[in-house]
């Protein structure tokens, strides 16, 4: 038996690929992480320090994380079970997780997944990683602290032995990052609940769909969410089309939360619009609420996915049963769809929350007809504010006097970076950047590099724009944790989700929602350091120089620019960047 142990960083990912004509796995040989016995790790109090440790046997195996028995299919196998102590009884490892490969569109096998697994059974010569995740105290004493990492091994009834030694730690330094609730950075990853509702199989807001909605706002809270998205009207996105991908069914399609009779009159039930509000209120997901559905319907005409009110411009599609004899219809005059628009602003001008509902545009691209349903929105419902995701860049122009909160995406950022320089401060509302199926890069594919999912904090903080929007946390395809690449090249695998769902009704985190939340804990450090010190500027300029190989927006898609012209792949430049933060600030404290 020949087994190689060592330690990785946070930002690692794995990848493999099967040759066809050989029957194992080509893969590299990754010297440096196995001759890599220790590993020292910067943090705030109130902050988490993070590593990978990596495994590969020249025989099958199980690694545990856990203290059951690691009995398998296979008699006899090796046992590898692993321990992390430290010297303070304060530092509580939060996360032990064996991670898990999902297939890129390139048919290789990448790292995502973060299981819950207790025991996993390795492959011969396959390299296995495994998340660590520490928390550190917000009342943790400013020093450095020492770990263990044990690596005990054991074939059937044997005894456990200990193989191996590593060693992490961590010098905490004299800075507290606020809770993720008091997080300035805006974030606004939108939330598809039908669809978490199909995967989990249970009914449209019932008592069980909300108990496992509860475990995903909870992880949007860990993130620092800070926007609800409710979707007031039937399949807004017409399910993002899902119906034209024919090789991979996958209803993606997402339904009205109010619930409407007409029994003469309309009734309008919002009963779990104030339920799923509350929930992220409990989280402390509460500076928005971000209403989908009330314009920009996107439409699909050859597939019937067009406007059904003769009356009114847009498609906006509104269910009701109607108890006069007992069925479903659809709201199909200008004055019925109105009337609806105006419940909603009396239900949130009665709740109190009118002055945080954002009506939502998801790239506009028809300017006459979004003109003129803005027009009969603000006529009829004239306490909304208006929010839009922009990429067009001549969309900004064209609504620069029409909208509270923008949201360009980054290209438009940089083609029109002189006009958005220009808007900063001036805007009545929040102003917001986006990436999706496009630009390849910087992006949060699983293609992606982790640390491109970090470095949305650092663009926010560069740009000096309030926060980052994404469309995709839940929008998983037909069987996500099987095959998550959907619908390419238009998109690319990753690109409809940060979370998979699991049997147990919980999200199962990825290595790229930890990268993320890593760049918006760093944001938070970067505005800490805004306030407190008065030569910041001369200190962002270390921490600029460390990430970005150009500060000059308008060149990040530059013909032919590759990313590593425009901003670091390195890790180490990523903790360079987040040690001279914490110098600074706790130089100050």
């Amino acid at each position: 038996m020949h087994l190689k142990i060592g330690i990785a960083d946070e930002s690692f990912k794995h990848s493999y690929g099967r040759i066809s004509t050989a029957p194992k796995i080509e893969r590299p040989s990754y010297d440096d992480i196995f001759s890599r016995s220790n590993i020292k790790l910067v943090t705030a109090r109130n902050d988490r320090a993070a590593f990978q440790v990596v495994i590969r046997s020249d025989e099958d195996i199980t690694v545990s994380v856990g203290s059951r028995p690691p009995f398998c299919e296979v008699p006899g196998i090796l046992n590898l079970r692993i321990s992390v102590e430290s010297d303070s009884p304060d530092l509580k490892v939060t996360e032990l997780c064996h991670i898990g490969y999902v297939e890129d569109d390139d048919r290789t096998m990448k790292a995502d997944i973060l299981l819950q697994d207790e025991v996993v059974k390795v492959p011969a010569d396959m390299l296995h990683c495994v998340w660590v995740e520490i928390k550190v105290p917000e009342n943790m004493e400013s020093k450095t602290y020492a770990g263990y990492i044990k690596i005990y091994t054991q074939r059937m009834f044997e005894d456990e032995e200990l193989y191996k030694t590593l060693y992490f730690f961590i010098d905490v330094k004299n800075v507290k990052l606020p809770d993720p609730r008091d997080y300035s950075f805006h974030l606004d990853l939108w939330q598809h609940l039908s669809n978490i509702a199909r995967k989990h199989e249970v009914r449209l807001w019932s008592d069980r769909h909300f108990e496992i909605l509860e475990h995903y706002v909870k992880s949007l809270a860990d993130l620092g969410q800070k926007a609800v998205s409710i979707v007031a009207s039937e399949i807004p996105w017409s399910g993002q089309g899902c119906f034209r991908v024919t090789n991979y069914p996958s209803n993606l399609f997402e339904f009205n939360m109010v619930r409407i009779y007409k029994n003469g009159d309309f009734i309008y039930d919002f009963s779990v619009v104030e339920r799923y509000i509350n929930l992220c209120f409990k989280y402390g997901i509460d500076k928005e609420i971000e209403v989908h559905g009330l314009i920009c319907i996107w439409q699909y005409a050859s597939e019937g996915f067009s406007k059904i009110a003769d009356d009114y411009p847009d498609a906006v599609r509104i269910r009701y049963f109607d108890h006069a004899d007992g069925k479903y219809k659809y709201m199909r005059k200008k004055d019925e769809i109105i009337g609806y628009f105006k419940a909603i602003e009396n239900y949130f001008i009665k709740t109190g929350l009118i002055d945080k509902v954002r009506i939502v545009a998801d790239e506009p691209h028809d300017k006459k007809l979004y003109n003129e349903v803005l027009k009969i929105l603000k006529e009829h419902t004239p306490s909304f504010r208006y929010k839009a995701a922009i990429n067009h860049t001549d969309f900004i122009e064209e609504s620069r006097d029409k909208l509270d909160d923008y949201v360009p995406y980054l290209p438009a950022v940089a083609k029109e970076w002189d006009q958005i320089k220009a808007m900063r401060g001036k805007i009545k509302g929040r102003l917001l950047w986006y990436v999706c199926c496009e630009p390849i890069y910087p992006n949060t594919f699983i293609a992606s590099p982790l640390v491109e999912s970090r470095l949305i904090g650092y663009i926010t903080a560069l740009i000096n724009f309030d926060g980052f929007l994404r469309w995709n946390y839940t929008v998983w395809p037909g069987d996500p944790r099987k095959r998550i690449s959907y619908n390419y090249p238009l998109w690319f695998a990753g690109d409809t989700n940060f979370v998979y769902p699991s049997s147990n009704g919980r999200p199962l985190l990825t290595l790229r929602y930890k990268a993320l939340k890593r760049g918006i804990e760093e944001f938070e450090l970067i505005t800490m350091l805004r306030k407190k010190r008065d030569d910041s500027d001369e200190i962002l300029r270390e921490v600029w120089n460390s990430i970005f190989r150009t500060t000059d927006i308008t060149r990040f898609y530059d013909t032919g620019a590759k990313p590593e012209t425009i901003y670091s792949l390195d890790h180490e430049d990523y903790e360079k960047a987040r040690n001279i933060l914490l110098s600074a600030l706790s130089d100050q404290s």
